[in-house]
């Protein structure tokens, strides 16, 4: 009997220190999740750096840019000319998969804005990546999108160093495919006139990056402004007449 008390006695005292040992592996796996998933909030590293954009608006660098008529641009002034903000997607015209979902989607939007009279709060920007896409393929992309220049432009980046920079702060990953095409991620980017990408939303959220651009554009200061002279320039004209 006493052997028998003394060796389960032994048992426990040596099973003791695998099961502290257990239990503090389990807290450090636990720590080191809720620190990865910014304390249980995402499961991915594309969900984290889509939290941190919007919890803190990051700059999207500067590019030269040309538009479906040729004329040369630049991303920075493209933004912030009239205040509007701007939702943002990247595309090449020959694709006939994801992006002519994201420009079915623009059409809609495009839409909306008119006749919703909203088009001085917001603006479409379509930039290809594809270095083959110039002014000829734009206009024709455009075109066939029915875009309204004033309110939705076709875009493509002059050179590939830019071009590069400016997908990898969007978080844009361009793989080439057989015959000339591309794999490519897609989301709708809102980005303010000063050039704050400030919010990512998937491609399939469209209803959502609307919403969530209209309400930003009734914060942002520059668009409040611009607002504000068009309702006194409205008033003066309605005294004159």
């Amino acid at each position: 009997m006493d052997t028998a008390a003394g060796s389960s006695s032994g048992s426990a005292r040596n099973a003791a220190p695998t099961m502290l040992a257990l239990a503090l592996l389990f807290v450090l796996g636990v720590a080191a999740i809720y620190h990865g998933t910014d304390k249980f909030r995402v499961v991915s590293t594309e969900e984290a750096r889509r939290l941190d954009i919007a919890e803190h608006p990051r700059k999207v660098p500067d590019a030269a840019l040309s538009d479906a008529g040729g004329r040369k641009l630049d991303l920075y002034r493209t933004l912030g000319q009239d205040g509007r903000v701007s939702i943002v997607t990247f595309i090449y015209t020959r694709c006939n998969v994801v992006c002519s979902v994201l420009g079915n989607e623009f059409q809609q939007m495009q839409q909306t804005l008119q006749q919703r009279g909203l088009q001085h709060q917001l603006r479409l920007l379509s930039i290809s990546f594809d270095a083959t896409d110039g002014p000829a393929q734009l206009s024709s992309y455009a075109i066939r999108m029915k875009a309204d220049p004033q309110d939705w432009q076709m875009l493509s980046v002059d050179t590939a160093a830019q071009r590069s920079s400016l997908l990898n702060s969007f978080g844009i990953v361009v793989v080439p495919a057989p015959l000339g095409e591309f794999q490519h991620n897609a989301a709708f980017h809102v980005v303010t006139p000063d050039g704050r990408l400030s919010r990512i939303f998937d491609y399939d959220q469209p209803e959502a990056a609307l919403a969530y651009a209209l309400s930003l554009s009734s914060r942002h200061p520059q668009i409040a402004q611009k607002n504000g002279e068009d309702s006194q320039a409205e008033a003066r004209t309605g005294a004159a007449l």
